[in-house]
Order: C-alpha cells, then sequence, then structure tokens
C-alpha cells in the first residue's frame, strides 16, 4: 500500500468512527423534552420590563459623545465670553476726541491707538465716524463719475 492509500482509509475510519456533522439544534423537541426549564425561561422573559435609555451613560459609554460634549461646554463658555465684551476703562481718550479731521482719524498713529484701545471693533468704529464727519455719499455712482474720480 502506498502513503495516499492508507491516508485516505484512516480519514474515512475516522470520520465513521467520530460523528463529524455539525449539530442543529431543534427547539420544539428541547421544549417537550425539559418544560420546567422552558417555564421558567418564558416567565423571567415576561418579567424582564425594557430599560429606557439613559443619556447620560450614553454619553458617558462613548469616547465621540464625551469629546462632543466637551466642545458644546467650551463654545458655550466662550460664546458667553464675548457676549459681555472688553470692559471700557474710563480714562480711555477717545481718538475722535483728539483727532479733528477724518483725515487726521485715518492716520497709522490714530488707527494702531485705536486697535490698541479696542481691536478691530475700535477701528472700524473710528472709521465710521470719519465717514459720518465727511457727510452723505450718493447712494449710486455712475461710470462716467467712477471715470472722472479715477482720472480715467
Amino acid at each position: 500500500m502506498n502513503k495516499k492509500k492508507d491516508e485516505k482509509w484512516l480519514d474515512e475510519l475516522i470520520s465513521r468512527t467520530i460523528n463529524t456533522t455539525k449539530p442543529e439544534f431543534d427547539a420544539e423537541k428541547w421544549k417537550q423534552k425539559y418544560p420546567e426549564e422552558f417555564q421558567m425561561l418564558a416567565s423571567r422573559a415576561r418579567q424582564a420590563s425594557p430599560r429606557q435609555p439613559n443619556i447620560w451613560r450614553t454619553i458617558l459609554k462613548s469616547p465621540i459623545t464625551k469629546l462632543a460634549a466637551a466642545a458644546v461646554i467650551i463654545v458655550a463658555i466662550g460664546l458667553f465670553i464675548a457676549h459681555r465684551g472688553p470692559v471700557e476703562q474710563p480714562g480711555d481718550v477717545t481718538v475722535s476726541k483728539v483727532a479733528k479731521s477724518p483725515v487726521e482719524m485715518m492716520t497709522m498713529m490714530s488707527l494702531t491707538m485705536a486697535y490698541r484701545r479696542g481691536g478691530i471693533e475700535a477701528v472700524e468704529e473710528q472709521c465710521e465716524k470719519a465717514l459720518k464727519m465727511l457727510g452723505p455719499r450718493p447712494k449710486s455712482v455712475s461710470v462716467r463719475e467712477l471715470l472722472t474720480g479715477t482720472n480715467g
């Protein structure tokens, strides 16, 4: 006998001796064979009530929701601080009181002082005051007026 025939013969012998089929569960047979255990499982199923999901437990279990909750809290604090705004000091001298004309209000030194006093909002406020001092402007400008204004 050669080696392959020996292995095949041995494999067949082992498979006949040991049942190699996958076992299947038959619920009806189990229910008939073990009626007390079935009744116990059925009563447990009736007694168990579904729990309501707890939102805080869900947040604390997931790392992504923890990060999202932390981000929401940080944004809320930031908005609260931004809403309050900077506190004006009583000793601040406004640039509009010092500057006498819109040209003086728009100099680099005047704009720098405004920025140091209140940030970009103070610079925008100073620009608006300079525009108000210049007087009303036309609502629309024609192309001819635009070209004559730019020496075109």
